[in-house]
């Protein structure tokens, strides 16, 4: 719990962002305090864009988890559709990356493909990372769609490279790599439907088992 001042007295479920705080000084900047609650406000939402989905989750709803008034956070964030689009900005440019850093390594394509799924699994385990799947920019409208779009081609177009490498390297058979990218993606983005941080399954084993069913089966045979 965090006791701020511009009507954000109890800020509960703030997430990672709020690790990021050194505790053991306070805060001096304005910039700094603005921050440390739009970051609230944000992963607060994500939480509910998860849980309730974005259209049955309202402003009000908002501000009454983080016990603030709705006019409040119309200070740190224009509306519900700039907070998803916030959110899912976050996440997919960190995605990015990490994924360009992948495809510069000097690995063949199966690794980089294997190196990848761990990498976009494991953003399920982070408010903003689920977003991408669910509710993701689908409602959104064209202002923000034209801005978040093209994000989200970059990181197909990344898996369709690592793909093709690998038929190039001869670490995987040939293939589509168009069919093979939606494959993937779909099994992947599904997992917003049945995955739970607190169930028998962690993102790693998760992952460890999309590896063997879809990168075994890219490999020569």
């Amino acid at each position: 719990m965090i006791y701020t001042g511009h009507g954000l007295r109890e800020v509960r479920h703030a997430g990672a962002a709020m690790s990021k705080v050194r505790w053991g000084k306070s805060i001096q900047s304005k910039d700094e305090q603005y921050e440390l609650k739009r970051s609230a406000i944000l992963r607060t939402a994500g939480r509910l864009f998860n849980q309730k989905g974005f259209r049955e989750t309202s402003l009000n709803d908002l501000a009454d988890e983080l016990q603030v008034t709705k006019p409040t956070l119309y200070y740190y964030v224009e509306n519900k559709e700039d907070i998803l689009f916030q959110c899912l900005h976050t996440a997919i440019t960190e995605l990015l990356d990490r994924t360009d850093a992948i495809l510069a390594a000097p690995l063949n394509g199966i690794e980089k493909l294997t190196r990848f799924i761990h990498l976009f699994i494991a953003v399920f385990d982070d408010e903003f990372g689920r977003c991408l799947a669910h509710p993701g920019p689908e409602p959104l409208s064209s202002k923000y769609l034209e801005q978040i779009a093209p994000l989200y081609v970059r990181v197909d177009s990344a898996m369709r490279q690592m793909i093709e490498d690998g038929i190039a390297d001869g670490s995987m058979r040939p293939c589509n790599s168009k069919i093979s990218a939606f494959a993937l993606f779909g099994a992947i983005n599904w997992m917003t439907r049945w995955y739970h941080p607190e169930g028998e399954m962690t993102t790693r084993e998760v992952a460890d088992a999309m590896v063997q069913l879809f990168c075994q089966g890219l490999m020569p045979r």
